[in-house]
């Protein structure tokens, strides 16, 4: 066999390893930290002359640092690795429906300077990405950040993504096609930039940080202007090879009910989404039905309150929208057999006559052996609007695709 077919393969399976390598490696000292070399190499299963070699390559990029010396058990005192997470700088990002969320991290997850801004209407996706350029450029020279390195972007965007190409496919709120929004960010920074599907990186950040911490196999389902839900398999976000997987809005609940942007009929978004709930209130209303909430008052958040206090109107809508809620979930459940079930989004604020009702459409239309000890909580992490970026940091991390290219 020709040796030049063999070496591409070669140079690039090698280099999966010593990316897989390092990456446990980071994550084992982020767990036990302070820790050994010799207490890393037994954790890892890999050989000390390997791990020395890669903490020596962490250290250089300034993951990593030497801390205080381990107490002797007779001979030299082993010297301590730990994360060297305070002084790397990580700017994530949310696009939402009207506002774009920004905020600075560390690495350890503390969350320091954060800023909203209102997105103008933008008729083009170049014209929404200079935009959006322009507004971390304005946020990363801020006086508390202008001295510190950024060592990683990343941004979250409702709609198809695809991360591993840095793509947005589609969004049903801005006319990006297909555009490599990921990629443009990176050339006006030059700092490694990631992006993904909003629910999705929310659902990773609940594994690492958050309800599913302890858990291998969950689903999170979010409520918003969409509804969408990430799939955590092994501790893994279900992606699939067009990287997408999880669409649950756009599963048929209603096939008398309306028009989807999608092209279909009677989605679960058209049933269960804020806005659906907002317009169905609204034109019950108008239709002479009686309500707590005054009319100057009426927003989503408003109706959700009145649901959990009683108000007979808000109460009937949001019911019958975790009707078709537990309806979908149960087919996921069916399929998966998660441990847990997360529910986000503002919904969640109706209390029980919510959580009830999606948790009895479970029990009833799924396996006993798969709903019998299964969880259905709300999420721990939905109100930081952008913790689910950091999260797609972390997993740049700990799957060693960033860890060759931060340098603090």
């Amino acid at each position: 066999m020709d040796k030049q077919n063999i070496m591409p393969d070669t140079i690039a399976n090698l280099e999966q390893v010593k990316q897989k390598n390092s990456a446990n490696i980071y994550k084992v000292i982020e767990q036990y930290k302070p820790i050994s070399r010799v207490e890393i190499a037994k954790i890892s299963n890999l050989a000390p002359a390997s791990v020395t070699k890669i903490t020596r390559q962490l250290m250089e990029s300034g993951l990593i640092t030497e801390v205080e010396l381990q107490v002797s058990t007779g001979g030299r005192r082993a010297i301590s690795l730990a994360p060297n997470s305070d002084n790397i700088n990580i700017i994530a990002i949310k696009l939402g429906q009207n506002l774009l969320s920004i905020a600075h991290y560390n690495l350890s997850g503390d969350k320091g300077l954060n800023k909203q801004i209102t997105i103008p209407k933008k008729e083009s996706c170049e014209m929404l990405t200079d935009f959006l350029i322009g507004e971390i450029a304005k946020f990363i020279t801020q006086p508390t950040l202008i001295n510190e390195k950024i060592s990683a972007i990343s941004l979250t965007i409702s709609g198809l993504v695809n991360p591993k190409q840095g793509v947005v496919i589609s969004t049903p709120t801005y006319p990006f096609d297909h555009f490599p929004l990921a990629n443009e960010i990176e050339k006006a920074f030059n700092i490694p930039t990631f992006i993904g599907n909003h629910t999705r990186c929310l659902a990773l950040a609940e594994n690492y940080f958050g309800a599913t911490k302890h858990c291998q196999d969950s689903i999170l389902i979010s409520v918003h202007h969409g509804v969408g839900s990430g799939v955590i398999i092994d501790n893994k976000v279900l992606l699939g090879k067009n990287c997408n997987i999880g669409e649950i809005g756009h599963i048929q609940a209603n096939p008398l009910g309306k028009a989807c942007y999608c092209g279909n009929i009677g989605c679960l978004e058209t049933e269960v989404s804020d806005t659906a709930i907002l317009n169905k209130v609204k034109e019950a209303i108008s239709a002479g039905k009686k309500s707590a909430i005054e009319s100057d008052n009426l927003n989503i958040n408003a109706i959700y309150l009145a649901a959990a206090n009683g108000d007979q109107l808000c109460q009937s809508i949001t019911e019958q929208a975790a009707n078709y809620l537990g309806k979908s979930i149960a087919i996921l459940v069916n399929l998966l057999n998660p441990e847990k079930i997360i529910l986000a989004g503002k919904i969640i604020t109706a209390g029980d006559i919510f959580f009830d009702t999606v948790k009895a459409y479970i029990k009833s239309q799924t396996l006993p052996d798969f709903n019998n000890k299964l969880e259905v909580i709300g999420s721990e992490l939905s109100s930081d609007i952008t913790i689910a970026a950091f999260a797609l940091i972390k997993q740049a991390i700990y799957e060693g695709n960033l860890l060759q290219r931060i340098k603090v």
